[in-house]
């Protein structure tokens, strides 16, 4: 459970600040994209930072909430959100990408069963299948176009670098953010509403495989979202 770190200084290779704290007990370690900073979650539910101060490595304003109890962290390019063991949500970093959740405060407060980063936005996902954004607006932190999608229902959800893709019970995927990240889904939106049983996705685009083994992508085209050139072998029978 020993924490061991080297190189850049400036971008977390430095934790002799918490070295003490980082010398046992450690269970992971969560980094941001690009922020240069890293959080540690340990046994008993503590979370341990260091690196860059601004992109998340100093967690003191929140260090209270931070002492125990957390279940899992999540990271963005230069935030981190924490998920505690009663459902509530801690965040810290850059406001710009995800630090600053005060305007879903009340909805983060109890009831998170997980947490979904991009780069620079959050989607928490709650017990009733209601999903929460923050972060940067039009990259993933608003959802306010498909908000009564995303109500109820939602089973899971996962993120490119500048959207997010939330797979419901009934089997619909809603997109929203960036539509050159697969923000934008309208063109697949007929095979998106029903029969998907999972989502995955790369930087830039997603793909949905359906029940009959179907696979269906959508955004930046020549990065994964553009599938026409093997349609025919994706037709049916994929698996995963």
């Amino acid at each position: 459970g020993e924490v061991v770190t080297w190189g850049s200084a400036s971008s977390g290779g430095d934790s002799r600040s918490v070295e003490d704290r980082l010398a046992a007990g450690v269970v992971s370690i969560v980094a941001t994209d690009n922020g240069g900073s890293f959080a540690a979650l340990k046994e008993a539910g503590e979370v341990v930072t260091w690196g860059a101060a601004g992109g998340g490595g100093d967690s003191s304003g929140v260090a209270d909430l931070l002492a125990s109890g957390v279940v899992s962290v999540k990271g963005t390019a230069y935030a981190f959100a924490a998920l505690t063991d009663a459902g509530a949500v801690v965040t810290w970093g850059s406001a710009d990408h995800g630090s600053d959740s005060s305007s879903v405060a009340d909805r983060l407060a109890a009831g998170v069963t997980s947490i979904t980063g991009n780069t620079n936005a959050f989607a928490a996902l709650k017990e009733a299948g209601e999903v929460v954004t923050w972060g940067f607006a039009g990259l993933g932190g608003d959802c306010s176009a498909v908000a009564d999608r995303l109500a109820a229902g939602v089973t899971s959800i996962t993120g490119s670098v500048m959207a997010f893709a939330a797979l419901k019970g009934s089997g619909e995927v809603v997109t929203w953010g960036s539509a050159s990240s697969g923000g934008d889904s309208r063109s697949v939106e007929d095979r998106l509403a029903a029969g998907v049983v999972s989502v995955t996705h790369n930087p830039a685009a997603f793909a949905a495989v359906k029940g009959a083994g179907e696979v269906v992508t959508w955004g930046y085209a020549s990065g994964g979202g553009d599938s026409s050139a093997v349609a025919d072998r994706l037709a049916a029978g994929v698996t995963s």
